[in-house]
């Protein structure tokens, strides 16, 4: 019986030292201007900062496909700068953004933060326009592969 309930609090115990970070290959889905710990010493965060779209609402027959670009904002307890880093990614037709890169790499990104590097994947922007339909930024949301490299 006594070894059942050091088991149990021996249990208790991992689950209470689980952190809220970023611990290994992870897909978030963030809200607009959500901020999410990518790790806790030192403090690192980002923060979906910005959202602007321009994709060919479903329903609707378009020249142009569009796309759909997301502001992140990464911070760093350990980062001589004041202001957060304030960096750009692109779903869908996103050469006009960035001529002189693929416009197939803009939805990925490594970056070092903290001294870690990481690798985000932009994976969908959501809601998908709708031809009408006016999406306010407080209901975008974005799905995010966050990897530790």
């Amino acid at each position: 019986m006594n070894h059942l309930v050091y088991l149990f609090l021996a249990g208790l115990g991992l689950m209470a030292c689980q952190e809220n970070s970023i611990n290994r290959n992870e897909e978030e889905v963030i809200r607009y201007r959500e901020t999410v710990t990518l790790a806790e010493s030192p403090k690192a965060t980002l923060t979906f900062a910005e959202v602007q779209d321009s994709r060919c609402p479903e329903g609707v027959q378009c020249i142009w496909a569009g796309n759909a670009t997301v502001d992140l904002s990464l911070t760093s307890a350990i980062s001589a700068a004041t202001e957060p880093e304030v960096v750009k990614m692109c779903l869908g037709d996103c050469r006009t953004l960035y001529p002189k890169n693929s416009y197939r790499n803009a939805d990925t990104l490594n970056y070092t933060l903290a001294g870690q590097s990481y690798r985000f994947i932009l994976k969908a922007v959501s809601p998908t326009p709708k031809d009408g339909q006016t999406v306010k930024k407080e209901d975008y949301t974005i799905t995010l592969g966050i990897e530790k490299m």
